[in-house]
Parts: structure tokens; sequence; C-alpha cells
């Protein structure tokens, strides 16, 4: 059996295809004039901002000039370009007047020459007085500087830690050579006084000789005020019965000495003293009495009392000053050395007892006891009753840390006077 193929017939035949629809254009056509309107909005925003469809710039129109011509306007009038400082006008012509033109805000202002008032060009003779003027100014300038500079540098070495006064070399030059001064005294200073002088100044407010070496090494070469010659000539003894110095007086201390205040002692001669050149006159018999007094100002760890004697009372009721001369112990050393009581219990039981109220005073204040938190009377009653009998017992009892130790020498200590001046007796004692 044979079937025929149908290509025609209508669409309700018998011989149509099934299942093909035929495709809406209604889509298409939206979506062509959607993109026409999209560009035709940017092209009517670029032509509104003058970037396209404009040949000339339109100047009057209140958007000013475009981005594009603004560096040409500004370069405006100058030949290579480059804006430089501004320069004076040829003397040619005179530089005509300015048109008055509408301002563009675009372009900066141009700097205006300085010209003098009364002519559009600045003479020869204007110009070289104007020359003048500006070189005398910076000459001025210059000095000024240089004047602020000087005092600058002369404040800050008046400010200077490291000072050095020339007048005590002056008046120690002065002190050793008075008949025959030499340029020390004239004015001028060794550098080696001046070296010495800023050692002992020190730089920069640091101690360079912490030990004190150089005061110690000035103390030893305190007499030696040249090389050569001594000035002094050798003297002979004035009578046959003088005491020289370096000449010791035994003797035995009669009132016993107490550092905490000052006060007078007496001793008493325990051997005879004879004359210093033969040893056979009698000077100073024993048994005569002696005047002194003692310095109570102690410093801590000072186990020494500080004693000078000034009178000698003869046992005929005759009379000598001596001046001051020191006592020393038995053995030779400076000052009397006994008992030394540096009030150890006093000074160790008064910290033992600040720390204890100390202690007390933390514990009766109570925690809360700031002012953000302080709350009841109590607590605030508590609080300064602490701090105010803490702060009293502090003072009270800080005193007794700065006790001075007590140096006592008891009676019959033995010592020896040490005769520093020569001394003349008119003759041999007769009681």
């Amino acid at each position: 059996m044979t079937q025929s193929l149908q290509l025609g017939g209508g669409p309700g035949g018998a011989g149509a295809p099934k299942g093909i629809r035929r495709l809406n254009r209604l889509p298409i056509i939206v979506a062509g004039v959607v993109g026409i309107l999209f560009l035709a909005v940017i092209i009517y925003g670029l032509a509104s901002r003058g970037l396209i469809f404009r040949s000339a710039s339109d100047r009057s129109a209140s958007g000013g000039a475009p981005a594009t011509t603004f560096a040409d306007q500004m370069k405006r009038g100058i030949a290579d370009g480059i804006i430089g400082d501004g320069r004076e006008p040829a003397p040619a012509a005179p530089a005509p007047e300015p048109q008055s033109a509408p301002q563009n805000p675009f372009v900066p202002p141009q700097p205006a020459t300085a010209e003098p008032k009364g002519s559009a060009l600045e003479s020869e003779e204007a110009w070289r007085t104007r020359l003048e003027r500006e070189a005398q100014e910076q000459l001025l300038r210059e000095r000024q500087r240089q004047r602020m500079a000087r005092l600058q540098a002369s404040n800050v070495a008046l400010d200077s830690p490291l000072a050095i006064d020339t007048q005590k070399i002056k008046a120690a030059s002065a002190a050793t050579s008075p008949a025959n001064p030499g340029p020390m005294a004239a004015g001028s200073s060794s550098p080696s006084d001046l070296y010495s002088l800023a050692l002992q100044g020190g730089l920069g407010g640091q101690n360079l000789d912490p030990n004190g070496q150089s005061k110690k090494e000035s103390f030893f070469n305190s007499d030696l005020a040249k090389l050569g010659y001594l000035p002094n000539r050798v003297v002979p003894p004035q009578s046959l019965y003088e005491l020289k110095r370096g000449s010791v007086i035994p003797a035995t201390l009669i009132t016993g000495i107490n550092s905490d205040l000052p006060g007078r002692i007496t001793a008493q001669v325990s051997q005879k003293v004879y004359d210093s050149a033969t040893g056979h006159r009698l000077l100073i018999p024993q048994g005569t009495k002696l005047m002194g007094r003692y310095d109570s100002k102690v410093s801590f760890g000072q186990s020494r009392v500080l004693v000078i004697w000034t009178d000698i009372i003869f046992p005929n009721g005759s009379t000598l000053q001596i001046g001051g001369m020191a006592g020393t112990d038995a053995e030779g050393y400076g000052g009397f050395k006994d008992q030394v009581d540096n009030h150890y219990l006093k000074t160790f039981g008064s910290a033992v007892l600040l720390a204890i109220i100390g202690t007390g005073m933390d514990m009766a204040i109570p925690q809360n006891s700031t002012l953000a938190n302080q709350t009841t009377a109590s607590d605030a009653a508590r609080r300064n009753f602490a701090e105010t009998f803490g702060r009293v017992a502090e003072r009270t009892i800080g005193k007794n840390l700065d006790v001075q130790p007590t140096l006592e020498i008891r009676p019959g200590y033995q010592f020896n006077i040490l005769v520093d001046q020569d001394v003349v007796f008119p003759g041999t004692y007769r009681g």
C-alpha cells in the first residue's frame, strides 16, 4: 500500500505538522526601542556638556571655556610657553592698558608688575636708587644677624656650668710675690692654673674628681709657690728661753667632755717642760693649769672630738695666752677619743615604732576610703584620724633619726698639746 506525501494544504488540513508554534515579534520590538532610547540619552548628555558637536568655544556662555583650552589661556602672551617670574616691560614703548574683558573663573589672575607711580617706566636713576636701597637693607640684615649670633654665643658662654674665676688667680699671685708682680698679677694666667680650675669646676655639672684628689694635691702643694731659693732666711733665736714649734706639752684632763653641748675644759700639765735648744732650762713646771674648749658639732660616724687650748696659768699666778693650740692624744692623733654613743637603740627603735604606726594607720583606714566610695560618716572619721595621727607621729619620730653621736671623754684622759708657734719665755721658771 502506498501513501502519498502532501506538502500543501491549509492549517487545518490533515497534513499539517503538529507541535510547531510561530515566534512573537513584540519582545524584539521593545528591546530595540529601549536601546535606541539609551543611545539617544548618551548622545544628548555629551552634546549638552560641549564635548562634541561644537566647532568653537563660547566665551560668553555661563559654563566658561572648555577644559581643552585652559592651558592655552594660561600661557597667553608668552612666546616660549614657559611661565616664569614677572619681567619688566621693554623700554621701547609703553605697555598698552589692558582692555576690559569678561573675567573667566578658570583663568588665574596674572601677577601685576610693580611700576612706579606717576610713570609707566622706571627711570635709570630710580632703578639705581632702588638697587642701592636693597643692597643697604641686605647689609643691615647681615649685620643684625651677626650681632644676634654674637649675643647668643655670649649668653651660652655665661650660662655654661664651666666657670673659671681669674680673680682668685690674680689674688694668689699678688700674695705670693707682692714686691715683684709678674705677668700673673698683671692680668694673665698660666694654662696650668686655668686647666686645674677647669677640672675643679667640672664639665656639664658632672663631678670629674669624685675622690677629691685635685684638692688634696692643691693642699699638699699650697706652700710651694716657686721653685728655687726660699724667700725666707734662717732666723736666729731671740732668747735662750724658747719653746719651738713642734714641741709637746704633756697634760691630764681634769674636767670631762660631753659633745651634746659646747663647753670649757681644764687640764693640768703632767710633766715638766724645758727649752727646745738645750733641754735644761725649766719653762713650764708640773701642775700648771690649762684652759681650753671643745667643738660640739659632731657628724654621723665621727668618733673624735676636736679640742683646742687657749691659756696656760702658772703656779705663781702668771698667765700665757697661747691662742688656740690643738690637743692630740698620747699617740699624736688629732682630737680626743674615748667613748662613743651612736644612739642605735633610739634610732632603730624610732624606725620600728614608725613602721608600727604606719601599719596601724593603713589598717585603720577603710578600704572604701576614697572620695568616690566614701559613703558613711564613720569611714570619714577613721580616715581623717588615721592620716592626722600618722603625720604627727612621722614628724615626731623622724627627728630621732637625725640624732648626732655623743662623744664622751672621761676625766684623767692623757693627752698632749702640740705647739704650733714659737713661744718666748722671760726666763727660767722660778716659783
